[in-house]
Order: C-alpha cells, then structure tokens, then sequence
C-alpha cells in the first residue's frame, strides 16, 4: 500500500509506503509535510479530508492554491490518482476510486492537537442528565496524566447536536458537588481527552493518525502516553501514525518504529525507516536539548562504551575542569560523518564537534575507497579530517585479542574479573572448543561473536546486566593498552578537549 504526494504544499514529491499494523513514530522537520501525509491517509475513509485539510482561498487565484497537486493511492497493482480540479479533487480514472475500499481499515480517526473546548449551558448541569465516562476513557488518561481524579470522569450530552459531549470532573465544595468543565482544562488535558474519546471506541485493525497531540504534555507523561497506545495497539491490532517532533518519544520508541520525512542531496523528500534516534535527534532536535560542551559521533554502541572509558581515563590523568559531553552512536562511518557535516547547522556554535571512527576505518576503509575512486566518502573525509580521529582499536577486536593473548599466554589472573565484588574467571569459557570454534566471515564479526559468548556467560555467572559487563571489559582494556603510560592517550584526547 502506498501514497504518493506531487506538487503539494512545498512537496515536489513524496512516497509513502503505509506500515503494518503498529505503534509508527512519524518525524521530520517543520514542513517536510507531515500533516499533509496523515490527511492524505484520512482521505482513505474520509470524502471530504481534502478539503478540510487542504484549504484554498476562493477569492484570490494566486493565494493558496494547489494547481498541479495531485495525491496517488496504490494498492494490489492498482492505482488512482486524485487532482486539484479547482474547487474539488476529482479522481482518475474515475472507475478506479472504489479502489480506496480495498484497504483493510474498517474506520480511520484523525487527532489533532487543538484547544476547542464544549461548555455545557448551565440548565444542562442536573444529575438525571450526568453521565458516567467509560471505564476505558478514565483508564486512559488516569494512566497518562497520573493523576486519579479522572477516575471519575463525567460528561453531559449538550444541546449542540449529536455527539457533542461535554465532560466534567466533580469536586466537593463543603456538602455540595461542583464540577470543572472543559473550560478549565489544560490544551495537553484536552488534547488526550480527544485522542481518548477516538482510541477507546475504535474498532479492531483501524488505522489511527496522531498528529502532534503530545506537544504540551510533560516529557514523563509523552512516555506514559507512549506505553498506554502501545498497549491498546497491541490489545486491538490497530495501525497508529503519531506525527512528533518529541525528542523524548523519538527517544523511548524503539527505532524500528521510526518513519522519517527527510530530504536527498537534491532536495527531495524521502522516507526513512530504521533509522538511530540520534540520526533524527541530529536533524531536528532544538539548542535546549543540547547541554554539553562537546558532542562526539561515533558508529554505534560499542564504540561509545569504548570511548567512555577512554575520556574516563584521560579524566583520571588531568586535575583541570572536567568537560560536558555526550557520545551518540550513529550508525556507519559514512552516516557519522555525514551526521558532523549536517549538525552544524543544528548544534549551537559553542558546542563542539568531533567523531571518533573504528580503527578499521583508518586501516581498511578509507583506503580501499581511495583505491577504487570511491569520491563520494574520500571527499567527505578530506573535508572534515581536522574533526575526526580513530579509537585505538575496532572495540569488539581490540578486547578479544587481550582476551584471547591472555589465555594463549597463560595469564590467568588476568582473566579473572571484578564484577561489582563477583569473581568471574573467563578462562573456565575461552578454554572451551564451542568458544574457541567460533567462525565468521571477518575478523570483527567473529569478535562480536566472541564477546557476545563472553559478556552471556558472565551474565548467567554474576547477574549484573550486559552494558555494565561490556563497559568493565572496556576499561579493563583501556588499562591494559595504557599500562606503560598514557602518553598516546593524551595525544589522541588531548587536542580534542582543548579545542576552543
């Protein structure tokens, strides 16, 4: 299934493949079209979406017009193609706009962020006429909001037509029961109000569009609305797209979630997925979530553990200041020096930038993309040398070559490690032939298979989680490579700190 937008808002192009069933994280800069992308999906169950959501001015043929905007639906090899006509959006081939009744959702709701409230005229507030919410409602947003006075959430039906509803919270004011009206509700109150009137009712396998309704929650209730979704989602087997800018959802999701509206070098819009939340943090994120004095880029997880013990260690040899930083994990050595070029334009100018490859960047990839005219990452790399240095290793190979010298040379104290005051002796696991027989097909993949093996065993063997086993193993390698001095060690870190 797939929407296609052409020459819509600022859009030249875009396309959309629409995800499975699911919880989806839908990011990207202000006007990367977003909301345009979630009224198209509307338009699936909605007749009117275009108009509501694409709105011309009928006075003026040159103020918000949308000649040439076309919207595209594909689905099981069929397609329709739907045209700014003027005044309605007219389909082609006509015939084929049944087609929009082939996707499998029974109803589609859009939620939007906004602060329309319902007040009840005063002769509506009598007892007969109060009605208790759902269970499911004051659920909802008892869990989100974490406060239990939704527990007893009301509402009256007004007398502005069907389904307008206007909902009360009692509270006692000496014997008699008062009630606030939506009138005093916070815009973040109203917003999950909303959102919990469409989730509650809505029916098995339909598709929800979340445009922005965390925007004026506190950080810790976005994560609890995540967790309250994710389990109604899971619960009803709904499609839900939550349009966000949130740096803390984007944050808390996992990253196979994520859909990001970006665009190429050309300037065209494209959709990513699978994306490292700092990639799209990166892009996005505003100055106050920067805090520190320097951001390094590294490739993934491992090496940001690595590098933790290596500034570690640098700290534990200077009485100076210490400095702020952050390590984000990126992705490929190409997308983290793509990620320094780009954040210049995001990251304040007083917070400094530098990457820290593998080692099997220096050794391996930069040359054998200069060998074969690979420009595109040899260009790069020319570019941005003076803000790029490599760890002293590839850090899964670096700790399993210790590792395994120490066994090989019988060094046997030196397997033995200090977990938090549980003794583990790795030689018990390196000694045994499934550990030793451990192939790939290059050197760090076997590496990763090995440390993998190693950080399992010490594991089950201690209890203590697996960041904090990798990151004694670390150490425990930045202290056996430092052993005789930590000249090189200043050399490498020491220009990096002392950038102004």
């Amino acid at each position: 299934m797939r929407i296609e937008l052409e020459n819509l808002k600022g859009i030249s192009n875009l396309e959309f493949d629409i995800p499975n069933s699911g919880l989806w994280l839908l990011t990207g800069l202000n006007g990367s079209g977003k909301t345009s992308l979630l009224a198209a999906l509307y338009r699936i169950r909605h007749s009117r979406a275009f108009q509501d959501h694409y709105k011309t001015t009928a006075t003026q043929d040159k103020l918000d017009t949308f000649k040439d905007a076309k919207i595209r639906y594909k689905i099981n090899n069929q397609e329709v193609t739907y045209s700014y006509g003027g005044k309605r959006w007219p389909p082609t081939p006509r015939i084929n706009a049944k087609i929009l009744s082939l996707f499998p959702y029974p109803s589609i709701y859009f939620i939007q962020a906004n602060g329309a409230r319902i007040e009840p005229y005063a002769e509506e507030i009598i007892p007969r006429r109060i009605y208790q919410a759902s269970n499911e409602m004051k659920d909802f947003l008892s869990s989100v909001l974490h406060d239990n006075k939704w527990n007893d959430l009301k509402f009256v039906n007004t007398r502005r037509g069907t389904g307008s509803q206007a909902f009360l919270v009692p509270y006692r004011a000496g014997r008699e029961t008062h009630y606030y009206s939506e009138k005093n509700f916070s815009l973040g109150e109203l917003c999950l109000l909303k959102l919990a009137e469409k989730i509650t009712v809505a029916e098995n396998n339909a598709l929800l569009l979340i445009d922005e309704v965390e925007m004026a929650l506190h950080p810790q209730a976005q994560v609890r609305l995540l967790n309250k979704i994710s389990q109604i989602v899971a619960n009803k087997n709904l499609t839900v797209i939550f349009s966000t800018h949130s740096s803390t959802l984007i944050k808390n999701i996992n990253r196979r979630k994520i859909i990001f509206i970006s665009k190429d070098s050309q300037g065209a819009h494209i959709t990513k997925t699978n994306v490292f939340p700092a990639q799209v943090l990166g892009e996005i994120a505003f100055d106050e979530e920067i805090k520190s004095d320097f951001i390094f880029f590294v490739e993934d997880e491992e090496a940001k553990l690595l590098l933790e013990q290596l500034c570690g260690k640098f700290e534990e040899n200077r009485n100076a200041h210490k400095p702020m930083y952050k390590i984000v994990p990126v992705g490929g050595y190409y997308q983290v020096m793509q990620m320094l070029e780009r954040s210049a334009l995001i990251i304040p100018t007083h917070v400094k930038r530098h990457v820290f490859l593998d080692d099997d960047v220096r050794t391996d990839a930069i040359p054998e993309a200069r060998t074969s005219g690979n420009r595109h990452l040899t260009d790069l790399y020319d570019r941005l040398v003076s803000s790029v240095s490599f760890l002293p290793c590839t850090p899964e190979i670096g700790v399993i070559d210790m590792l395994d010298a120490f066994h090989k040379n019988t060094d046997v104290h030196e397997l033995i490690i200090d977990i938090y005051g549980s003794i583990v002796n790795l030689t018990n696991h390196i000694m045994l032939s499934s550990y030793q027989s451990i192939t790939g097909d290059s050197p760090r993949k076997v590496a990763k298979k090995k440390l993998d093996s190693i950080v399992e065993y010490t594991r089950y063997s201690c209890g203590s989680d697996e960041t904090s086993i990798r990151r004694i193993l670390y150490r425990k390698y930045i202290d056996h490579l430092y052993s005789n001095g930590t000249a090189s060690l200043m050399s490498l870190l020491g220009p990096v700190f002392s950038r102004s």
